[in-house]
């Protein structure tokens, strides 16, 4: 099905919207989007990929492998700057796809061409029949990106478990050694505590030494040692934590052991530093 045109261009400066790029409007005045060839090609495979079974993971790797561009080097590409930038702390020479990258790029409804604010169609654009005036041609027509959302959503049905970064304490703190990547929290299901582990498989990477931990564990090496080195506070808070540069990096675990592995962290695969904190805490 051919998708229907645009009822009206939306005039006017416009920001990152996947799948197109900025052009001069065709009255001659003020600007319009109209799609990027070379980002319409991306969207539309990995639509076709997602409707074969392939995984939002092993969709990121096979972009990242062909050398495909993320919207936001795309974007400055078009936009003539340099790809890549500063993300997490981290330098990136270009940026790399992820699951979540591709997530919110086909949960958009800009893919239909709706004009989009915090990921949902802006209401108070709407033509006077009521439908919303359109960016520019669609990349998917309503019906094709209704069935991309349905599909999406079986594949989420029952494996989407509720998220506890806002609980994990070392987020942003503790970084894995193989791939220099964060780690994050994850719930162990009938437990009191989680792991902390390498995500690098999420970010369309592959480490060569993924590391995971204890959470209750690596918890209380880091809190031990930061209470050697800093003045004590009531509460260690992550943001504390962020503020004294605080990290700590996990290595690989070995196989094998014996009981003792269960009565701790194996310390030799866990490094912790700091950085020089304040000799006074400001008062609340």
């Amino acid at each position: 099905m051919v998708p229907r045109g645009p009822r009206r261009a939306i005039r006017g400066t416009h920001g990152r919207v996947v799948g197109y790029r900025k052009a001069p409007h065709p009255s001659g005045s003020g600007w319009c989007l109209t799609p990027d060839p070379e980002s319409t090609t991306v969207v539309r495979t990995i639509v076709e990929e997602v409707h074969a079974g392939l995984s939002l993971i092993a969709i990121a790797r096979k972009l990242n492998e062909t050398g495909a561009l993320v919207p936001r080097d795309r974007h400055a590409q078009l936009q003539g700057r340099p790809l890549g930038g500063r993300r997490h702390g981290r330098d990136f020479e270009r940026f790399r796809w992820t699951s979540g990258t591709l997530s919110k790029v086909l949960r958009s409804p800009s893919l239909m061409g709706h004009r989009v604010h915090q990921r949902q169609t802006v209401q108070t654009v709407h033509d006077a029949t009521g439908a919303p005036v359109l960016i520019g041609p669609p990349l998917l027509t309503e019906s094709a990106f209704h069935l991309l959302q349905a599909v999406l959503l079986a594949r989420s049905n029952g494996t989407r478990r509720k998220r506890w970064t806002a609980n994990a304490l070392l987020t942003g703190v503790a970084h894995c050694a193989g791939c220099k990547g964060r780690m994050y929290f994850a719930l162990r299901k009938g437990y009191p505590y989680g792991d902390y582990g390498c995500r690098a498989t999420a970010r369309g990477d592959v480490c060569p030494a993924p590391s995971s931990v204890r959470s209750d564990w690596l918890e209380e090496y880091v809190l031990s040692h930061y209470h050697q080195t800093a003045p004590a506070e009531a509460e260690v808070t992550r943001e504390a934590l962020l503020r004294d540069g605080v990290r700590v990096t996990v290595a690989k675990g070995r196989k094998g052991g014996d009981a003792k592995r269960m009565t701790g962290p194996d310390t030799s695969r866990l490094a912790f530093t700091m950085q020089a904190p304040p000799a006074v805490r400001p008062e609340n």
